[in-house]
């Protein structure tokens, strides 16, 4: 491999290769999810101390939750996801992150309360699952769902190569 100059450079080692954003959709979606997983980690947290241990509402618990994972998705997608960025203002950047993550929070909102909705319609189960336990079933099905818009959303509005003039 040469660079411009036409010296030839040094292969990539592992960490650097593992530490570079990939071309390959696929792997960006794999990454994303790894992201995600994080993300994740960060948003349950904070739902369930809130809801949990400080009794905080179920809807401002999700939302506080989703935000947290929001800002942990945006830092990771720019630095280890996605090698392009269509738009040269970070502050414009970040608020259509945001924008997409808020349809992502609707999205999420609706499939928890639905889901809720129809885990009460059997009796059974609301009575032998707790708040929490219910909460959460609901929540990890609004994630699997959102995952794939936020994806597909943020890919194509925001991390896609700048076309060539």
């Amino acid at each position: 491999m040469q660079d411009e100059v036409g010296a030839t450079a040094e292969p990539l080692t592992r960490a650097q290769v593992l530490l570079k954003p990939p071309e390959s959709g696929l792997r960006q979606m794999i990454r994303f999810a790894l992201v995600g997983a994080v993300a994740t980690v960060f948003d349950y947290a904070v739902l369930l101390i809130l809801y949990d241990v400080f009794h905080v509402s179920q809807w401002i618990s999700v939302a506080a939750g989703y935000g947290v994972g929001l800002i942990v998705c945006y830092i990771l997608s720019i630095v280890w996801v996605f090698p392009y960025r269509s738009i040269s203002n970070k502050h414009i950047e970040f608020a259509v992150f945001i924008i997409i993550g808020v349809v992502g929070l609707v999205l999420t909102e609706i499939v928890v309360e639905v889901t809720l909705r129809i885990m009460s319609l059997t009796p059974n189960l609301t009575a032998s699952l707790g708040g929490a336990v219910r909460l959460s079933a609901a929540k990890l099905i609004a994630i699997i769902i959102v995952f794939f818009f936020n994806f597909r959303a943020r890919k194509v509005t925001m991390f896609t190569r700048p076309k060539e003039r």
